[in-house]
């Protein structure tokens, strides 16, 4: 699988400074996504509802998380923040 950024992930990604381990996760759950895997208990990985409902979310850490869409061989990554930046 191809993994891509809409320019608003880009955007958070420059706002939100990730520790080191964020880091670290972001690039482990990325991976074991590219490869098909599915994502350790620890990331809380679950389908959304609403605005988002064909995309899903894992935890970094904290309240920072990810949320992604897998369509057609292709990982896209939307959003980075925490529930409060992107929820409300």
């Amino acid at each position: 699988m191809q993994i891509k950024r809409h320019k608003q992930f880009v955007k958070d990604f420059k706002k939100n400074r990730l520790t080191d381990g964020q880091f670290d996760k972001l690039i482990t759950y990325l991976n074991a996504l590219k490869k098909g895997q599915t994502l350790p208990a620890e990331s809380k990985d679950h389908a959304l509802v609403g605005n988002f409902s064909d995309c899903r979310e894992f935890h970094l850490g904290g309240d920072l998380l990810v949320i992604y869409l897998i369509q057609n061989k292709e990982i896209t990554l939307l959003r980075l923040g925490t529930h409060a930046q992107l929820f409300t």
